[in-house]
């Protein structure tokens, strides 16, 4: 069963380092290079450890760490809204198990309400899965430049 664990400050290391592989990936999506020390930066990490308005989480299948999710307030369109579901990431090993799709809904439960999230049209193994979600919560996509994003209302 799949379910999320708050990453505590303490863990904050460990997220950095596996957001790393994650980043990584997404980097053929989106115009990130790394730093000098051969890392991909994440300015905001930092504030998932000090913002209320900011979580992190683990997703697990039972005892097993299969992915993070990182969830705020902040709108992609400026539009009011309860949740926003910055970064996401099932490791390649737990994909298209339905692990995704459990991780959104205990996101849903955690995060009521109006739900957003943005993915590259050119990453089209992610775009397959949002367009799950999105048709599952019957939300509505706005396509940005070469960015699509998702609006889910409760």
């Amino acid at each position: 069963m799949v379910h999320l664990k708050e990453i505590t400050k303490d863990q904050e290391q460990v997220l950095f380092n596996i957001m790393q592989k994650y980043l990584y990936e997404m980097s053929q999506y989106y115009a990130k290079s790394m730093d000098e020390q051969g890392n991909y930066p994440y300015k905001y990490l930092p504030c998932y450890f000090t913002e209320e308005d900011r979580h992190a989480y683990f997703i697990y299948e039972d005892t097993l760490l299969i992915g993070f999710v990182l969830v705020n307030k902040h709108s992609f369109t400026k539009e009011e809204i309860d949740c926003c579901i910055a970064e996401f990431c099932i490791f390649p090993t737990f994909r298209k198990k339905g692990y995704g799709l459990d991780a959104v809904e205990a996101i849903r439960r955690l995060h009521p309400g109006s739900l957003q999230l943005k993915y590259s049209k050119a990453n089209t193994l992610g775009m397959a899965f949002w367009k799950k979600v999105c048709k599952k919560y019957q939300g509505i996509e706005i396509v940005s430049d070469d960015e699509i994003i998702v609006t889910i209302h409760s």
